[in-house]
């Protein structure tokens, strides 16, 4: 991120939330990389190696509150990482806690819409390792979507097995069975298998066949 960090950081976070975000980024030493949309995750966390500063990556057409989860999501890695090393498994009860303090952190903080804070503070003691947030809380923020304008996008997990969709960055897939999180979906154009988060927003393509 070359502008301003909070300069920046406005595009992508709830206004009141930027200097609570750039605080965290300084204080943890971490640099932060906006990404393009990503097939297969929303973020990820990298530690600091051969003297470079810890990394956090998040994909850029996240709406604002989607965007601070999937920060809170990664900065929970790194706080788990600096703690207890590799010891501690990537979502396990280690993670859960400190993402979970995160996020009432935020919602006490008044970052997030009222229309969300319960669902959010619920969540936040029932947290899995998904891609934003639980399927309720999901669809909830789906109504913040910068291309909420258009009622076509869904969730993966909303979309049946078998049938055609196209992601946002106009790929074409067929969904296939679920793995925990993520489902198994099979290129159109190279006949690659994919596994996508349930939380990805779609489109349905066509009719389903075999």
């Amino acid at each position: 991120m070359r502008r301003p960090v909070n300069e920046a950081l406005a595009a992508y976070v709830p206004v009141d939330a930027v200097e609570t975000v750039s605080q965290l980024l300084r204080e943890h030493g971490v640099q932060l990389k906006i990404s393009r949309d990503r097939l297969t995750k929303l973020g990820d966390f990298k530690p600091s190696a051969n003297g470079s500063p810890h990394r956090i990556s998040i994909n850029g057409n996240l709406n604002i509150y989607e965007f601070l989860l999937v920060f809170f999501h990664e900065l929970a890695h790194l706080m788990v990482y600096v703690a207890h090393g590799r010891r501690a498994t990537p979502h396990g009860k280690e993670w859960k806690k400190v993402y979970g303090s995160l996020i009432r952190r935020g919602v006490e903080a008044g970052y997030f819409h009222p229309s969300v804070c319960s669902l959010l503070t619920d969540y936040s003691y029932r947290v899995k390792a998904c891609g934003v947030a639980a399927t309720d809380v999901v669809r909830a923020l789906q109504a913040f979507d910068r291309q909420q304008e258009d009622s076509g996008w869904q969730l993966l997990d909303e979309i049946a097995e078998n049938e055609v969709f196209i992601t946002r960055g106009g790929r074409v897939f067929r969904k296939r069975e679920k793995l925990r999180t993520r489902y198994r979906c099979l290129s159109v154009d190279d006949h690659r298998v994919y596994l996508l988060h349930g939380a990805a927003k779609v489109k349905r393509h066509g009719s389903t066949g075999t």
